[in-house]
């Protein structure tokens, strides 16, 4: 920090330094003096009365408050520390100096304006007739003769500007204590006209008070309370966090639990020891020790197993039961022999069966808010019931219709039946019908109502001319019948030649726009030909072909910037590219294709064609059907596109299609739309509450157990405890939806209403709905994210209760190794903070190698620029040596005294001595450094 700011001693105005005396204790006098240059003579001009008088302190009877940029310690601040100065800091550089009745001596020279730190007590401040005043002893003041070292100017390195001047008060001051931090003048000048409100000429002239004078009324500038809390800055407290002793670690080590006989009026369960043993076992909380596995009982766990089992397997026989916990989100009812997963894990173990009844337990406590908040969600759910029942009568009886009448269809009627709707119609190829038509070898009017009904079966074509209208649709589909005179759906692309001859060049140029406005309005057509031929390539089987017609247009495709989706097939691929090219303005699809046509791949060549020519007659697709497309189009099996438009008809589909967009769905997780319109919607609500915060408030030795036996100025390193919180959430589910099915509240017994264990600031969920969760594994691995793989720097102490926003990080041990400033580029910050209580906080971090490996900065947040020294160590402790100026103490100045630095102290062994000693220098070897210090993760776990 100090090495990017600049200090001076002193700004100045330029009449101040004209002043005659640098004594101020008289007159502030001015000499000036004019010369007048002429062509042979100069004359020196002085003013005719004399010196002149500069205003000085006596003409002030206020100063703008708007000019008081910061403070320290902030006004109001309860826990100030003591060993810092207070401080008042202006926007006008020069205002500390702006009417001292004297000039520099030397680069020493005092303010005009001094700040002083009274206790409260004994020092009221009074109205007065211009000022505030107070009345104070000069024994609890400073020496107006050193105020030369609290005031300086500070700039940032480099630059100009902002200017800032400062005032320290160089009082040390008490624990405990109320303060009021004034600026008051420091000539009698200034405290005349303070008390008086006008000129007034002060006698004699001089300081505002001097040592011995007794009590003095003074009248004030600005001023601001604030307390004093306890001994202790950021470097004290940081350094004394040390990790816990291995008799403290015992006390985090886990809850003891005593499963001797879980059930009344039942026998004990299994014992490693003796009959008559007492069976416990240590369950640990949401967050536990690193690496200290605890002992358990093993043939007792066993036999609750096999019991709990039993128990909760009666529960079907309409007996009361202990309960199976993530039972209906599994679609389960009993525990089957041998279970494993996380359903067997969390039932048979009375660990996690502990964790899950948490849960249940914080519901009861909080049934009636819950259902409060799940009622204001889920108001519209019962209308969305009655909605899905009419529409699924609605689909019973048109899907019967449908069966009837559309699905016994030949190909050639089911044309007929859709031709009104050809534009709408699309089946899955994801083409319109119109469009699947036209890129076929059959003609476009295969399903206009014109042609349709000339091919009707009992019309009066078909009865006189024996024509039989469902062969006429296979053969044109298919390719089988072409026309007489054939001309090719896609031709070659070509640049139209420049224009030559004997006409004009204005004609030429008319000619050829002409020529290029057709050749690019054919491009663009050639090019939505080609778009709309893949997927009904795809959709036929005539996959190859498709790919390479997808090549062709991969330049208008990198144009309108349409690239493949992830996780996309090729058919989803070629209807979206189609969307894309159909829409697009024809001036954008224009290009040169002609190099793709030129590259088409060997086992998928199409012939092609230039334009304007005309097919030989008798034309056939019969021997290569794959080699013509580009020539005639797609073959379309009929019976294929009669399936898909039947299935495109469906009633059902279309009407939950509807009924999807009538329905507005809150999120995936809070609401499971069924299949069948007809199934209600099992609805379940969305409580984005983080709930560590609830079990940390609520039952707070389960979250951490024996946190509250945490001696102070202690740090430890935890982790999550992955199956605890699984369970907890599954128990806390359970409980809910069983709330829920009791106040005839809309649901199934399978949704996840609570998602979120962790405060994450992104606010994303922790668990993943219950009832997707993999059977076969265990409960730690269902947490989504990284939920459980979250580890934990636990501080306790004065240090998080008075310095709550201090930085945190991890280190890697490599940048440790390598790096001793430890740059900031390689710290990991936490990715959530939680405040446990005032003197306690977690930390939370993600870290990706070993966790014994990475270290941890405790830094201190340097947003307030501080002026103070250390505290000295208490006898017989050996003093920290000194090496840099921030480590110069309070040592021979006691509570209630006032520093003094009119003399340079001794050079620390790491400093430079500085050249000159003044107000500048004085701040630099003041002012407080931001301090960090790291501590290791294996000494935080307890390992030597």
């Amino acid at each position: 920090m100090a090495e990017e700011l600049e200090f001076a001693p002193y700004m100045q105005s330029s009449v101040g330094a004209a002043l005659s005396s640098t004594v101020p204790d008289g007159p502030p006098l001015i000499s000036p003096q004019l010369t007048l240059l002429g062509p042979d003579q100069e004359v020196t001009v002085k003013p005719p009365l004399g010196d002149l008088r500069m205003l000085g302190p006596e003409g002030v009877i206020g100063i703008d408050t708007r000019r008081v940029v910061r403070v320290d310690p902030p006004a109001g601040l309860q826990d100030a520390e003591p060993n810092y100065m207070a401080c008042v800091e202006f926007d006008a550089p020069e205002l500390p100096w702006l009417f001292t009745p004297a000039r520099p001596d030397g680069d020493k020279l005092r303010p005009w304006l001094v700040l002083v730190a009274l206790e409260t007590a004994g020092h009221p401040l009074q109205s007065g007739r211009a000022l505030p005043f107070v009345d104070v002893d000069t024994a609890v003041l400073p020496s107006l003769g050193q105020s030369w070292q609290w005031a300086h100017v500070q700039r940032p390195a480099g630059r100009s500007e902002p200017l800032i001047s400062r005032l320290l008060c160089p009082l040390r001051l008490k624990s405990g204590t109320d303060y009021t931090a004034c600026v008051v003048p420091a000539f009698q000048g200034g405290v005349v006209a303070g008390l008086t409100g006008g000129l007034a000429e002060a006698e004699p002239h001089g300081d505002a008070w001097w040592p011995g004078q007794g009590v003095v009324r003074l009248p004030v500038y600005y001023s601001w309370p604030f307390h004093t809390g306890a001994s202790g800055d950021f470097e004290q407290l940081a350094t004394a966090i040390v990790p816990l002793s291995p008799e403290e670690s015992a006390l985090l080590a886990g809850r003891t639990v005593d499963i001797t006989e879980p059930w009344l009026y039942d026998e004990p369960l299994a014992s490693d020891g003796p009959p008559g043993t007492r069976q416990t076992i240590t369950v640990q909380g949401a967050l536990q020790l690193v690496d200290t596995p605890a002992e358990q009982a093993a043939a007792a766990l066993a036999d609750f197993a096999g019991r709990v089992a039993l128990y909760v397997n009666r529960g079907r026989e309409d007996v009361v039961a202990p309960p199976l916990y993530g039972g209906h989100p599994a679609v389960r009812d009993r525990i089957e022999d041998g279970e494993q997963g996380w359903l067997g894990e969390l039932n048979l173990g009375p660990e996690t069966r502990i964790a899950a009844s948490l849960g249940t337990g914080w519901v009861r406590d909080n049934q009636e808010w819950l259902m409060a908040r799940a009622w204001d969600q889920i108001g519209a759910v019962r209308d969305a019931n009655r909605l899905r029942n009419r529409t699924a009568f609605c689909a019973e009886v048109s899907g019967s219709v449908h069966r009837r009448n559309v699905q016994t269809l030949a190909p050639d009627e089911t044309l007929g039946f859709t031709a009104p709707v050809r534009d709408r119609v699309r089946t899955d190829s994801g083409l319109p019908l119109k469009t699947e038509v036209t890129v076929s070898p059959a003609p476009n009017e295969l399903v206009a109502p014109v042609l349709r009904r000339l091919l009707r079966r009992r019309g009066p074509l078909a009865r006189h001319a024996g024509l039989d209208g469902e062969s006429y649709a296979r053969r044109t589909l298919s390719g089988e019948l072409l026309p007489p005179l054939p001309t090719a759906l896609v031709t070659r692309p070509t640049q139209p030649e420049p224009m030559e001859g004997a006409d004009t060049g204005e004609l030429n140029a008319t000619v050829g726009n002409a020529l290029r406005a057709t050749g690019e309005a054919r491009d663009a057509e050639r090019i939505r030909l080609l778009s709309a031929m893949a997927p009904s390539a795809l959709a036929n089987g005539f996959d190859t072909q498709a790919s390479a017609i997808t090549a062709l247009l991969d330049r208008p495709a990198a144009t309108l910037a349409v690239t493949p989706e992830p996780e996309e097939d090729s058919l989803a691929g070629a209807t979206r590219l189609f969307r894309a090219l159909s829409v697009a303005d024809p001036a954008n699809l224009v290009g040169d294709v002609s190099p793709a046509f030129a590259e088409q791949p060997s086992e998928a060549v199409m012939t092609l064609v230039d334009p304007d020519t005309a097919l030989a007659p008798g034309a056939s697709m019969a021997d290569d059907p794959g080699a013509h497309i580009l020539e005639f189009g797609v073959p379309v099996d009929a019976d294929t596109m009669n399936g898909r438009l039947t299935e495109a008809l469906d009633p059902g589909r279309l009407l939950s299609d509807r009924l999807g967009s009538q329905i507005a769905v809150l999120s995936e997780d809070a609401y499971t739309l069924p299949e069948a319109p007809g199934e209600p919607v099992m609805a379940a609500p969305d409580f984005a509450a983080p709930m560590a915060l609830a079990l940390q408030k609520d039952a707070p030795d389960w979250f951490l157990p024996g946190s509250a036996a945490i001696p102070d100025d202690r740090a430890v390193l935890l982790q999550a405890n992955a199956p605890f919180i699984a369970s907890f959430m599954v128990g806390i589910n359970d409980e809910m939806n069983r709330e829920m099915r009791w106040r005839e509240y809309p649901t199934d017994l399978r949704g996840s209403p609570f998602t979120h264990f962790w405060p994450r600031p992104d606010g994303a969920p922790d668990v993943p709905p219950v009832h997707s969760w993999a059977r076969e594994q265990g409960l730690g691995a269902q947490l989504a994210l990284d939920a459980g793989e979250v580890d934990v720097l636990l501080i306790r102490g004065r240090l998080v209760r008075r310095y709550p926003n201090l930085i945190v990080a991890a280190v890697p041990a490599s940048a440790v190794n390598e790096s001793e400033d430890l740059a900031e580029g390689t710290w990991q910050h936490p990715k959530m903070v939680l405040t446990l209580d005032e003197r306690t906080v977690a930390y939370t971090f993600v870290l990706d190698e070993d966790i014994h490996d990475w270290w941890f900065v405790l830094a201190e947040n340097s947003y307030r620029m501080r002026f103070g020294f250390d505290i000295p160590v208490t006898p017989p402790a050996p003093p920290p040596p000194y090496q840099h100026w921030s480590d110069l103490t309070w040592r021979q100045v006691p509570e209630g005294g006032f520093a003094d630095l009119s003399v340079m102290p001794d050079v620390p062994a790491k400093e430079h001595a500085p050249d000159r000693w003044n107000a500048a220098t004085v701040a630099m070897v003041s002012l407080q450094r931001p301090f960090r210090v790291l501590m290791s993760a294996r000494k935080l776990i307890g390992e030597p």
